[in-house]
C-alpha cells in the first residue's frame, strides 16, 4: 500500500485529512485473482463434501477447488518484488492475516491430495475444507486490516467476502455439473442460499460505508456496481433456481447451471471492481500551522 497510510506523523505535529482521496495502485488484477481463487476454490471444496452425487463428481469439484487456489497462488507470487524474501511471510503469524492465510496452505493442500486420492469424503476431505474455510477468512481480514482504505476496513466487508466466496464457488460448481451427471437438488439449494446470504450482506455493507467514513469516489463507484450486481448476480440467477427446484428434471441442470455462471461472475467482477477501483484513501498531509510550529521548534 501507498506508505500515506501507515508512516507516522513526526513528533509534534499536527495530522489532518485532506480533501481529495487517491485511489491506491499498489494492488492489481494479481490480488484481485488471489481473492477470486480463495473463495471460489473453498466454495468448491464445501460444495463437493457437502453434495457431490458420485465420487466423479467428488473429484471433479475438488481437484478445480484445488486448482483455482493454486492460480489465485501464483497469480499473488507473480506480484512479489523480491520473490528470495517469500518466505519471510511465514514469520508474523501473531500479527498478519496474510502470514494466517500461509499457514493454511500444507494442510489445505495436503489433505486435498490425499482426499483426491482417495476419491471419497473422509477425514482429509473435511481438514482440507476447513482449512480453505480458514484461508478465505483470512483473505478477507486481510482486506479489512487496511485501516487506511475505509471500504475495506468497514467491518461489514468480512462476512460479505466469505457469503461470496460460497456463492462463486457453489456457482463453478452448478456449471461444471452437467459434465458429471447433472445437478442434484442439494446443490440448487446450497446455491440459492449462498445467493440469498450475499444479497443480504451486501446491503448491509453498503449502509456501513457512509458510517466508516468511506470517500465519496468510493461511494459512487459501488454505486455504479449495485444495479447489475443485485440484478444480474442475484435476481436473475434466483428466479432460475427456484424455476430449476420447482420444474425439475431435465430443466434443473440447464437453469442451475446458468445461475452458477451469474452468481460466479458477479463475485469475481465485484471482487475486481473492490480491488482495483474503489480503494480509495485520504492523503495524510501536515496542516500549515502545524509545519510553522515544527519550524519554531526546530529553528
Amino acid at each position: 500500500m501507498n506508505s500515506a497510510l501507515s508512516d507516522p506523523p513526526l513528533p509534534g505535529t499536527a495530522v489532518e485529512w485532506s480533501g481529495a482521496a487517491h485511489r491506491q495502485t499498489k494492488w492489481d488484477w494479481r490480488a484481485v485473482a488471489n481473492f477470486i481463487g480463495g473463495g471460489t476454490g473453498a466454495g468448491l471444496l464445501l460444495v463437493a463434501v457437502l453434495a457431490a452425487p458420485s465420487a466423479l463428481a467428488f473429484r471433479i469439484q475438488f481437484g478445480l477447488g484445488l486448482a483455482v487456489i493454486a492460480l489465485g497462488l501464483l497469480c499473488i507470487m507473480a506480484k512479489l518484488g523480491r520473490p528470495g524474501r517469500a518466505l519471510n511471510i511465514f514469520r508474523h503469524a501473531e500479527t498478519s492475516w496474510m502470514t494466517r492465510e500461509s499457514l493454511a496452505m500444507p494442510t489445505l493442500f495436503a489433505g486435498g491430495l490425499i482426499a483426491l486420492w482417495q476419491g471419497s469424503v473422509g477425514i482429509m476431505a473435511w481438514v482440507a475444507v476447513l482449512s480453505a474455510l480458514f484461508f478465505l477468512y483470512c483473505q478477507a481480514r486481510i482486506l479489512s486490516d487496511a485501516k487506511g482504505i475505509p471500504a475495506w476496513s468497514a467491518p461489514a466487508l468480512v462476512p460479505l467476502l466469505l457469503a461470496s466466496g460460497l456463492a462463486e464457488g457453489f456457482g463453478l460448481a452448478a456449471l461444471v455439473a452437467p459434465l458429471v451427471g447433472g445437478v442434484m437438488p442439494p446443490l440448487a439449494g446450497l446455491l440459492l442460499a449462498a445467493l440469498v446470504l450475499r444479497l443480504a450482506t451486501w446491503r448491509r455493507y453498503r449502509r456501513s460505508l457512509a458510517s466508516v467514513g468511506a470517500p465519496t469516489e468510493s461511494r459512487k463507484v459501488l454505486d455504479e456496481l449495485h444495479g447489475n450486481f443485485v440484478v444480474s448476480g442475484h435476481g436473475l440467477p434466483l428466479v432460475l433456481l427456484v424455476l430449476a427446484l420447482l420444474l425439475g428434471e431435465p430443466a434443473t441442470t440447464g437453469l442451475t447451471a446458468s445461475a452458477g455462471l451469474f452468481a460466479a461472475l458477479a463475485g469475481w467482477a465485484f471482487k475486481f471492481i473492490l480491488v482495483t477501483r474503489a480503494g480509495f484513501f485520504f492523503q495524510k498531509s501536515f496542516s500549515l500551522s502545524a509545519a510553522m510550529a515544527l519550524g519554531k521548534k526546530r529553528g
